[in-house]
């Protein structure tokens, strides 16, 4: 063979291993993958489960404690969204299962429905006010929302739930039925050894929080909002700065309901005022203590005599004076 068919040899050979060589090296790239399509963003479903409570009673836009709980979870970095059958409130997300005067019972009832509707991620349970105002003892309302816990668990597995110790009446009955009530919900839950199921204090929302017997006014609403979000805080690790604490507070605004006697007949009304927390001397069976309560401002018109020009004249005088909320003292 010459040295032109060699050298014409061996460049084919080279240029065939060469080919060969890159065959492998691509063989070994995996082809390009198609771009993942872009998982959409779900907020975290709420339910709002309850009665008038849940609804908003007591506050002039029945928006309850869900406005202001919703503006904590966004700013501590949790989105959510309101589900359920109503729709109350301010704002475009007012949907909520509280269903005023309902009691556990009538509430158990439906609930299936709503869990299979709606499939909410988490649960706000606050319920028994009115099986206690209706005359169940607080054992046979704590057993009843046990069995409402447990008919939320098997529908909805994986859903987180905060029940709470309910708000406290202002009727002396049903007060000393809810401290009872309330005494009893956190054995009930432990005794479950649910991980998911969070015990939430609202029964510190009373006394003049509350705009009537029972209902919170806005104050106490917004207690009820700072105590879900400090639960739901520590189980979805939310942080930052999410508002006031309304427990620091100083001054408020409350309104509260109240009989007027106009001519003769007694009406209910609204009476909203700026109340102060402040340092006091009260006298209680003779003695006297310095304690902090909440007062107010009033100023009250007295009439007296006094003698002028030979005669008696009655005169006018505006008196102002701190006053408490009577046996509504929030000490």
């Amino acid at each position: 063979m010459g040295n032109r068919a060699r050298k014409l040899g061996f460049a084919a050979m080279t240029a065939a291993l060469g080919a060969s060589l890159l065959a492998g090296v691509n063989a070994s790239i995996p082809a390009a993958a198609a771009p993942a399509p872009a998982t959409a963003f779900v907020a975290t479903k709420v339910m709002p489960l309850g009665d008038s409570i849940t609804r908003g009673v007591g506050s002039p836009t029945l928006s309850s404690y869900r406005t202001s709980l919703e503006q904590r979870l966004i700013r501590g970095g949790l989105e959510i969204n309101y589900v359920g059958s109503q729709t109350n409130g301010t704002g475009g997300d007012n949907q909520h299962e509280g269903h005023g005067g309902w009691t556990i019972d009538e509430l158990s009832a439906r609930l299936d429905g709503w869990l299979a509707t709606y499939e909410p991620d988490v649960v706000l349970v606050h319920a028994g006010t009115n099986n206690i105002t209706l005359g169940d003892g607080p054992y046979t309302t704590a057993r009843k929302l046990s069995g409402m816990l447990d008919q939320i668990r098997q529908a909805r597995p994986g859903a987180q739930i905060f029940v709470a110790q309910i708000a406290t009446s202002r009727v002396p009955r049903e007060a000393a039925a809810d401290r009872i009530y309330n005494r009893l919900i956190p054995a009930m839950v432990a005794r479950k050894q649910d991980g998911n199921i969070t015990v939430v204090d609202q029964s510190t929302v009373s006394g003049i929080d509350l705009h009537d017997l029972r209902h919170p006014n806005d104050f106490g609403y917004s207690k009820m909002a700072w105590n879900w979000y400090r639960a739901m805080s520590l189980v979805y690790g939310l942080s930052g700065y999410t508002g006031a604490n309304p427990y620091q507070a100083t001054r408020a605004r409350r309104c509260l309901a109240a009989k007027v006697r106009v001519g003769g007949v007694v009406r209910h009304q609204t009476e909203c005022r700026d109340w102060t927390l402040r340092t006091t001397t009260v006298r209680t069976n003779g003695i006297e203590r310095r304690v902090r309560i909440w007062q107010t401002l009033r100023e009250d018109r007295q009439t007296y005599r006094v003698r002028a020009a030979g005669g008696w004249m009655t005169r006018t005088r505006v008196v102002r004076r701190w006053t408490g909320p009577g046996n509504l003292l929030n000490v």
